[in-house]
């Protein structure tokens, strides 16, 4: 539960937990109050475990630092939420404000490497409502800070930006949570401003521009036009696009998950009309205690994400394993997934491939969630871990049995095919293949 060499020490948190099933907590991550407490008891014990992260010289009200740039939206309150920039408290070059909010460049560090670095990053909070007033004929806020937010949200680089706060920010404990990353000290804002004008990029200028647009469309357009995804998030969530009267602003845990489901759902479209892989192949990655088995069967396009939470790992503790799953065929899908943020952004990641390989295919992804998964990083881990697996070189089978059997061999849990869904499916399926060359499936 600790990182390594950090003492668990019991208690009042600890009461609690024992009290609640840990399969409630791999269902909610901390983000739909299953157990009915708020905030969650588990993301309220490791931030008193995480190492104390001090910050050298002074900090008091005044900040001015270079924004990566980012802002964050929260939930709590919806419809009324809280909005602000994130910047630590200092400038920085180019380079190092951008690597403050850029998870690809996080994947060679080690979690304690992830959480001091954004330990520095300051998260600031101004109340406003959802469909905050804007005046006619603006895109952007009457209010000045939620201003301030929004182009920063359309920013292509790092900008100086100059806060004001309530009180000087407490530099120590971190906040973590599995969606979003993890960050410094909150404090509520008297006022913001950007020390400098935004670059933004032409297409993003254009999208925001076009009240007309629904946020959908919108999202697939800049996506093809290569506006980075992370961006994506912060625009959807500033409230930037889509149909004019019914733009607003999206908190953004919920941004992170829509911007994956809307790409995805515009890559299926695509990915439909491509020919099909032609043989069995297993990738594997495994970054911060997470490994992924991506498993590529020749097929008309479908999905599935089992998420395997051995003991314990972070949300698990110390339950024997937790194992969910979700899938989709060739018509997409239409319910919420079981396991909710993940399912999204291994969906899209896997979809990025077969666009780039110009094929479809049937692809289950196996993860297993170990005891090395000591504290949650947010959702980006599954997103760029599952990329990591499909760049890795394809190992090719001669049959889907023999990529099984192969799967089964290096899995920590054996059973993890008996959790399919998709599998059964593809046993019932009958193809001309099958009836020319029957071959059984089952090891």
């Amino acid at each position: 539960m600790a990182l390594p060499g950090l003492p668990i020490a019991p208690s009042g948190d600890d009461d609690v937990l024992s009290r609640i099933d840990p399969k409630l907590c791999v269902a909610c991550k901390g983000s739909r109050m299953l157990c009915g407490i708020d905030p969650c008891p588990l993301l309220a014990r490791i931030r008193h475990q995480l190492p104390q992260v001090a910050k050298s010289g002074v900090v008091g009200r005044d900040l001015s630092g270079s924004s990566p740039p980012a802002l964050f939206v929260g939930r709590h309150g919806y419809p009324k939420v809280t909005v602000g920039p994130m910047l630590p408290p200092d400038r920085r070059d180019e380079a190092g404000a951008r690597r403050l909010d850029d998870p690809r460049s996080w994947m060679g560090l080690a979690i304690p490497d992830v959480v001091g670095l954004r330990s520095s990053l300051v998260r600031t909070t101004h109340s406003v409502r959802i469909h905050e007033p804007r005046p006619p004929g603006d895109i952007f806020s009457n209010d000045r800070i939620l201003r301030a937010s929004q182009e920063l949200a359309l920013s292509a680089r790092p900008v100086d930006t100059e806060v004001r706060l309530e009180r000087a920010p407490r530099f120590g404990q971190v906040a973590v949570g599995e969606f979003t990353p993890p960050h410094g000290p909150t404090a509520a804002l008297e006022r913001a401003m950007l020390a400098e004008n935004v670059r933004v990029e032409r297409p993003l200028e254009r999208a925001a521009n076009d009240t007309d647009l629904r946020a959908g469309e919108a999202i697939g357009s800049l996506y093809d036009a290569g506006v980075d995804h992370y961006q994506l998030e912060k625009v959807l969530s500033a409230g930037l696009l889509g149909l004019g009267a019914k733009r607003k602003l999206v908190p953004t845990r919920w941004s992170i998950t829509a911007t994956d489901d809307q790409v995805g759902q515009h890559l299926i479209e695509e990915v439909r009309d491509f020919p099909s892989v032609d043989q069995p192949t297993v990738q594997f990655a495994e970054r911060f205690g997470n490994r992924f088995f991506v498993l590529t069967l020749p097929g008309p396009w479908s999905f599935e994400s089992i998420e395997a939470w051995l003991k314990g790992n972070f949300w698990s503790r110390d339950a024997a394993e937790i194992v969910a799953a979700d899938h989709e065929d060739w018509r997409g899908r239409k319910a919420y997934a079981a396991t909710a943020g993940g399912y999204y952004a291994t969906r899209l990641s896997v979809l990025e491939h077969l666009v780039a390989l110009r094929r479809q295919a049937t692809v289950i992804v196996h993860r297993e969630i170990t005891e090395g998964y000591t504290t949650p990083l947010g959702v980006w881990v599954v997103r760029e871990t599952t990329k990591a697996a499909l760049a890795a070189k394809p190992l090719p089978f001669d049959d889907i049995p023999a990529a099984l059997r192969h799967i089964e061999r290096h899995a920590l849990l054996k059973t993890w095919q008996s959790h399919s869904n998709l599998l059964p499916l593809l046993r019932s399926r009958r193809t001309l293949d099958s009836f020319s060359s029957p071959r059984p499936l089952d090891p």
